[in-house]
């Protein structure tokens, strides 16, 4: 479903970071970011290290000690349930659930973009990108999240092809 390394690369690139290397161990698929002579190890820690080499500590919940824990939780989700995607099936589990979670919610976080919004919408991008339109209505509020992170400026890298939603339902009988 995801391609952990050139996430993090992504994310790299989107927050201004240079000189980054990630390769992805062979045996346990953690990976490894080397930067500047320090080498940090795991999806969250990489992630984590990269904003706080930028200067972002609003994209890992700042000084909330409420908010920094549900960013670790929500980076645990992706290595634990997206990742783990294999089936068609195990998308669409995680679709719905995310689908729910994402009713009363613009971000992961409330309000605000943070990691768990940038490393979810890269984690899902080729999941998305296969669904009909028809498909991506049962994920409606997925589909808005996923559209309003994408617009972001930098989200997207100049290389990647933007998923595109339509904006008024064509499908009456779609339910979640």
């Amino acid at each position: 479903m995801a391609d952990i390394k050139q996430d993090l690369k992504a994310l790299a690139r989107f927050l201004n970071v240079t000189g980054v290397k990630v390769n992805v161990n062979s045996e346990t698929k953690v990976p490894v970011l080397t930067l500047n002579g320090t080498t940090v190890r795991g999806l969250s820690s990489v992630a984590t290290y990269l904003a706080k080499t930028a200067g972002r500590h609003d994209l890992i919940g700042g000084n909330d000690t409420g908010e920094r824990a549900a960013v670790s939780q929500w980076l645990e989700y992706r290595v634990t349930d997206i990742d783990r995607c294999h089936a068609e099936k195990d998308a669409s589990t995680v679709l719905k659930e995310l689908n729910i979670y994402l009713s009363t919610r613009t971000y992961f976080l409330g309000e605000r973009l943070t990691l768990p919004d940038l490393l979810i919408m890269y984690g899902l991008q080729s999941s998305l990108s296969s669904l009909t339109f028809q498909e991506k209505e049962k994920y409606m509020n997925v589909s808005r999240w996923f559209d309003n992170v994408q617009s972001i400026e930098g989200v997207l890298q100049k290389q990647a092809t933007p998923v595109y939603f339509v904006k008024n339902l064509l499908y009456v009988s779609v339910q979640a």
